[in-house]
């Protein structure tokens, strides 16, 4: 080979790394961005929880009621399944 075709061979490989370097680079920017909507979008879902909260009591009646049915199932749950393997 010729010094031409070797320097023709490095330039295609050097072109092949920077668009591979590119397209690696946006698609971790793209998941940067999808992960900050995510954070921003779990703001306003708690910011929304707490003002639906605030203006309809039967809403926050059933969101108590959650919170109690799930600290009894943590609480029942591991008891059962003790009781199922034990006996």
């Amino acid at each position: 080979m010729s010094n031409v075709d070797d320097r023709l061979e490095s330039l295609e490989e050097r072109r092949k790394l920077e668009d591979r370097y590119a397209s690696a680079k946006a698609a971790l920017l793209r998941n940067r961005r999808i992960e900050e909507g995510q954070a921003g979008a779990l703001v306003f879902a708690a910011l929304a929880y707490g003002n639906a909260l605030e203006e309809s009591s039967a809403f926050a009646k059933a969101s108590h009621l959650a919170k109690l049915f799930c600290i009894a199932a943590a609480l029942i749950v591991p008891n059962l399944l003790v009781i199922h393997v034990l006996l």
